[in-house]
């Protein structure tokens, strides 16, 4: 065996093949993949109906979960829709899917992204539907318009009343494609204000009176995942056609936005610097708000700086000028996003 054969056998026992990782030579530019082979990211995108991968992204949950439901239900329209390269993500059919249900059963095969379910495997962080929407999206547009998609997304997540109307008619007519519904009942819809699985779900039982492992809120995420796909397909078409700004137009919640104007990814820690990211400050820190809170606070280096109402008179002095600028603000929201 050569070198080029062991590797080639190394990637194939990896799985590295399977997600069709091309052999790029230097020599040759631009590069052509062969037909077994990925061509680089972005795959090519084509419009898709929004109502009919909601109710892939619905089937999806029952099979794989909300991160693998999402991811699977995108990636099986795109293959639909447009074939190749998409024949290469490692997903199984839409029939596949409805036989095992039709079964009793669950697909044996894992799908990407499968590990966003509940949150990450569980851990209740961000919400699989936004998780395996977004890797769908990174992988079927050019980086700097998918991440004002993703954005967009999360950020109508955040305020979006879940299960939707379209998705809870659905149900109630019996127009998803599982077989056996968890439930086909009218659902209770609320608003999370947040992209976090665990703060979502909390908030649907509280609103719902359901319990976290009931059949209705296995249902309620169902609905949930469907309605987030269909809204993924819905900015990828906008931005396709050019009108993605026109849509939805990203605004931060108000929280937020006032929190920013002190608070934010910076050097200076004693001016309020010490946080970053977009998702509702509220969502988690309704005990934190400065402004009220006794708590002390001291700097990177253990130096008292007082209450935190006393370090957010000095944040909202520092704040004033070009912080309150709207430009400087969307700089800011830039750079939060590029960096680690």
């Amino acid at each position: 065996m050569n070198r080029r054969d062991f590797i080639k056998g190394l990637l194939a026992a990896s799985g590295l093949s399977i997600l069709g990782f091309p052999k790029v030579s230097l020599a040759s530019s631009p590069y052509s993949p062969s037909p077994e082979e990925a061509p680089p990211l972005p795959w090519k995108y084509e419009e898709l109906d929004p109502e009919y991968v909601r109710k892939l992204g619905h089937l999806g949950l029952y099979c794989f979960g909300c991160g693998g439901g999402a991811f699977w239900a995108i990636m099986w329209a795109l293959r639909e829709k447009i074939g190749y390269p998409y024949t290469l993500v490692p997903i199984p059919s839409k029939d596949d899917l409805l036989k095992a249900l039709s079964e009793g059963k669950k697909p044996s095969v894992p799908v990407p992204m499968q590990f966003g379910i509940a949150g990450g495997v569980g851990w209740a962080s961000l919400c699989g539907a936004l998780n395996g929407s977004a890797a769908a999206i990174n992988i079927a547009t050019e980086w700097s318009k998918a991440q004002k998609i993703i954005k967009m997304l999360f950020r109508w997540y955040e305020e979006t009343s879940f299960p939707s109307d379209i998705s809870n008619g659905y149900a109630v007519r019996h127009e998803f494609l599982v077989p056996k519904y968890k439930s086909d009942k009218a659902l209770p819809q609320s608003v999370s204000g947040s992209v976090l699985c665990h703060i979502s779900v909390s908030k649907w039982c509280v609103r719902s009176g359901y319990a976290s492992g009931s059949p209705e809120r296995g249902e309620r995420c169902a609905r949930l995942t469907g309605d987030t796909v269909a809204k993924a397909v819905e900015f990828l078409n906008a931005s396709l056609r050019g009108e993605l700004e026109t849509v939805y137009p990203f605004k931060l919640s108000s929280e937020t936005a006032e929190c920013t104007t002190c608070h934010y990814m910076g050097k200076n820690y004693e001016e309020g610097q010490f946080t970053k990211g977009f998702m509702n400050c509220e969502s988690c820190h309704q005990d934190l708000r400065p402004h009220i809170a006794e708590s002390t606070l001291r700097t990177a280096f253990g130096v008292n700086v007082g209450t935190w109402a006393g370090a957010a008179t000095v944040g909202t002095l520092a704040g004033i000028g070009a912080h309150l600028a709207v430009s400087n603000l969307r700089g800011k929201e830039e750079k939060d996003g590029e960096e680690e």
